[in-house]
């Protein structure tokens, strides 16, 4: 009987154990790329200064108001069901402007945000009105913070009540309004202010340096101040 051959240990066992460390050698390094991109990203600038660059690069998802030389930038972020946010904007915001930005010192941001979806409609307003000038976003701006409380609160109606109260030329309102125009932008302006870890409201960041809440307005001078001096 004829005695079955025994295979030869060769080059096709051994050719098979080099492509396997290949393979292995593939995935650690299909690995070690991945987690490098994670670090990348991990690192990334998400400064608040960074927030200011992305306005400026990006003037039409913002509002901006000041000399562009100004030796100080602060960027304001706020939510309109945001009661802190109602108070900043009613009283501590209002003395910043005459004293700061009037003055040319300060240039400030506002970034459009919203912390909810509940939210997203008013800050698209504020868009819509702004496209129709600084003054008429303002005017919009104090009426949006209004409907916190009032009767039905960010209602399509109460909206174009507040625009219509700002002097708005509401045919063109309307159409950017009820179109969602600025939906896509405002999502835009929420992810990249997550990313420079916003995750409360307001939040400020003055030349960089984060400073949240509605603090009384000698935090502000003072921190505005500070910045004034490195400069």
């Amino acid at each position: 009987m004829a005695k079955r051959q025994r295979p030869k240990p060769g080059r096709s066992s051994q050719s098979g154990r080099q492509t396997n460390w290949v393979v292995i050698g593939g995935v650690v390094g299909a690995g070690f790329l991945i987690l490098i991109a994670l670090l990348i990203l991990a690192t990334r600038e998400t400064t608040p200064q960074g927030l200011a660059e992305y306005c400026l690069n990006n003037p039409d998802n913002c509002i901006i108001e000041g000399a562009a030389n100004a030796p100080v930038t602060v960027v304001e972020i706020s939510d309109y069901n945001c009661v802190h946010c109602r108070n900043f904007n009613v009283s501590t915001s209002l003395a910043l402007h005459e004293e700061f930005v009037d003055a040319g010192q300060v240039r400030w941001i506002t970034l459009p945000f919203a912390l909810r979806s509940t939210t997203v409609p008013p800050a698209t307003a504020a868009m819509c009105a702004a496209d129709q000038g600084l003054e008429q976003f303002k005017e919009t701006n104090l009426g949006l913070f209004g409907l916190q409380q009032a009767a039905g609160g960010f209602s399509r109606d109460n909206i174009m009540a507040v625009a219509t109260a700002a002097g708005l030329d509401m045919a063109s309102f309307t159409s950017c309004f009820d179109s969602g125009q600025y939906t896509s932008t405002v999502e835009a302006n929420i992810r990249e202010a997550n990313l420079a870890g916003v995750n409360a409201t307001p939040s400020f960041f003055v030349n960089g340096i984060k400073l949240e809440g509605n603090q009384p307005i000698e935090s502000f001078r003072q921190r505005i101040n500070s910045a004034l001096a490195s400069n």
